[in-house]
């Protein structure tokens, strides 16, 4: 990449690293991350053997936020919610002006909340997360559910199932329409908890999921929402999609890179 750009190797402040799951942040250890079925995977370790320059590491859910912070939706705001919405699903909280972890750099894990009980088997091993109905495979099970036999269902392909149903929804096709509309009911009832719950200024909606269903999603959820959470803090808190045109997480893992080099620069 470095070689790519026609720049040289000196000039570069860091790598940041962007890994799904439950992420050691100063260890560079993945702890766990289900969907790939990784447990304790020394991670910046093996890069480190490669890549000679610092390393940074952390999750899509703190990347997006980052991002959003640095240069998106959550700029000026103190208190935001960016929802990550791609195979996995999850919350990167912005709360009093800056990024919140938690104590054990875990928090915003919200698809893998409880939405319904009993509900679809997840990989994390229990049953109804918010991700399996909101994700792109969950998404994928929605549609199939309706639809089995529809022509907008690619099995092993998520992405082109996304798109299909983006590209149903612009031509009026009931079925996406209805699946877009019910992933949305299920969107909804799952950020309405995160609106009661944190009463942030800003829900943003991003990744790859989000930017790909774009404004029709987001007039579902919004009307999702409108039904489930409180009126006061409803009424506080502005749900967009990011305007961020790259891949947020990319972004945001690049701005872990930079954080860490003004960080060093600060210390010295």
């Amino acid at each position: 990449v470095v070689a790519g750009a026609g720049i040289e190797g000196a000039r570069v402040l860091g790598v940041g690293v962007s890994v799904p799951g439950q992420v050691d942040r100063e260890g560079g250890v993945s702890e766990y991350a289900p969907n790939w079925n990784w447990r304790e995977v020394p991670l910046l370790d093996l890069l480190a053997e490669h890549i000679a320059y610092p390393l940074h590491l952390d999750n899509p859910l703190r990347a997006c936020a980052v991002a959003e912070l640095w240069f998106g939706a959550a700029r000026g705001h103190g208190d935001a919610v960016v929802v990550n919405l791609g195979t996995g699903v999850g919350a990167g909280l912005v709360l009093g002006g800056g990024l919140h972890r938690g104590v054990s750099n875990s928090a915003g894990e919200w698809g893998h909340t409880t939405l319904v009980l009993d509900g679809r088997l997840c990989h994390c091993g229990n049953h109804g997360c918010v991700e399996t109905y909101v994700g792109a495979p969950g998404i994928m099970l929605n549609l199939r559910e309706l639809s089995p036999d529809s022509a907008l269902l690619h099995p092993e392909d998520q992405t082109a199932t996304i798109d299909a149903l983006a590209g149903g929804v612009a031509a009026q096709d009931p079925v996406a329409l209805k699946v877009v509309r019910d992933t949305a009911r299920y969107l909804g009832a799952g950020i309405s908890d995160l609106v009661n719950l944190l009463n942030p200024e800003l829900v943003v909606l991003s990744s790859w999921v989000a930017a790909t269903l774009g404004e029709p999603l987001l007039k579902e959820v919004r009307e999702a929402v409108a039904r489930h959470a409180l009126r006061r803090p409803f009424a506080a808190t502005d749900i967009v999609l990011s305007p961020i045109p790259t891949d947020p997480v990319c972004l945001g893992a690049a701005t872990f890179a930079l954080e860490g080099a003004l960080q060093s620069a600060f210390k010295q």
